[in-house]
């Protein structure tokens, strides 16, 4: 069985709700609100009864590039929706030149993967978007930060570094200032991809992404460190709770150089963690105690669910998986908040991604 159809199974006639008239009726009393002639079906099954399908996006609106893929991605295979229709309506949003959006095809020569690719990682490749990504606003009016890579927080980094003569031990509020813009700055942009292992997976992925950005003097360390050793900057996954340490599967924290209070001109590596906390809000924890942590330049797109990214870039692998569904790009891609890079290391592979799921009979 693939990965994600029982869910898909059990929610597959959510669109239509196929809602009884008692239960509509229910619902109009509860909301206030009556449902729409379309969502209401007296022939509808118990298990139709008790799902609800959210249907409005807070992340974006559902006229953005991101929105409008997300709607045409997640169709169901129908009668009236054949394969030929879905990948028409799909690649309609992509080429149609939305602010948000943009669709990067691999090619297959090497060298011109490479260098695509890392431009990305490196600096969101904003050029790609229109108007490489100025001049946009949220629904509130307010200014949309271009899109970019990570770059971005590892200069924050090293440019919101404090003071190396304030002590770490002294100067606790400074440093966790410092730790919190560097989060947000990490925020910024997400690499996500749907395998763990091979070239195309998190494990590849992650060790060729931290030698990119030591080609271009924004991390430190040999082959060795990067691969599994610790260097400052290195984003890390939680992967297993650990309650001794209060930090939950899912938890992301940034590696950080403080000064050795032994050695003056050295300097030791802490991993910050963000709380709710306000009055402490980084958790600072030695790099030793983390045992079930992974590098994140890359990350599953089963990890991501439930976070969110200015700028999620989707990976999709050179050859077809079973694991590649159209719920798996859909959950992907709604990770974005206000600009998603879909990247296809082969061409014909979104494609065969979003028929691959749950039909609608």
């Amino acid at each position: 069985m693939e990965a994600g159809a029982v869910l898909g199974d059990l929610c597959r006639r959510a669109e239509a709700a196929h809602y009884k008239p008692a239960t509509a009726l229910w619902l109009a009393e509860l909301t206030d609100h009556p449902l729409p002639e379309a969502l209401i079906d007296p022939d509808g099954q118990p298990l139709d009864q008790a799902i609800t399908m959210l249907r409005v996006s807070h992340r974006f609106t559902e006229s953005s590039g991101i929105g409008q893929l997300a709607q045409a991605i997640n169709q169901p295979l129908s009668e009236t929706l054949r394969e030929r229709d879905k990948h028409q309506a799909v690649h309609s949003v992509l080429n149609n030149g939305y602010a948000d959006l943009h669709h990067l095809v691999l090619k297959p020569d090497a060298q011109n993967e490479d260098s695509a690719l890392e431009r990305l990682v490196i600096t969101g490749s904003p050029e790609r978007f229109p108007n490489a990504g100025e001049g946009r606003t949220n629904h509130k009016g307010e200014p949309i930060a271009p899109p970019t890579g990570y770059r971005y927080y590892l200069n924050t980094l090293a440019s919101e570094r404090p003071d190396t003569a304030l002590t770490f031990e002294e100067n606790g509020e400074i440093y966790s200032a410092w730790a919190k813009q560097v989060l947000t700055a990490y925020s910024r942009f997400q690499l996500l991809c749907a395998l763990r292992k091979g070239p195309w997976g998190v494990e590849g992925l992650n060790l060729r992404i931290a030698k990119t950005l030591r080609s271009e003097k924004l991390l430190f360390g040999n082959d060795y460190t990067l691969e599994k050793g610790w260097f400052e900057g290195r984003p890390v996954l939680v992967t297993q709770n650990d309650y001794g340490l209060k930090l939950m599967n899912g938890d992301i924290g940034i590696t950080l150089a403080v000064p050795d209070p032994r050695t003056p001109g050295k300097s030791l590596l802490r991993v910050a963690f963000p709380t709710s906390d306000a009055e402490n809000p980084i958790h600072w924890v030695l790099p030793s105690r983390l045992h079930a942590v992974e590098t994140v330049f890359a990350m599953t797109v089963h990890k991501s669910q439930g976070s969110e990214f200015q700028h999620t870039a989707l990976l999709l692998p050179q050859t077809p998986n079973p694991i590649l569904t159209r719920e798996l790009v859909y959950t992907g891609i709604t990770r974005a908040r206000d600009w998603l890079t879909l990247i296809e290391a082969k061409r014909g592979i979104l494609s065969d991604a979003v028929t691959r799921g749950g039909y609608e009979g």
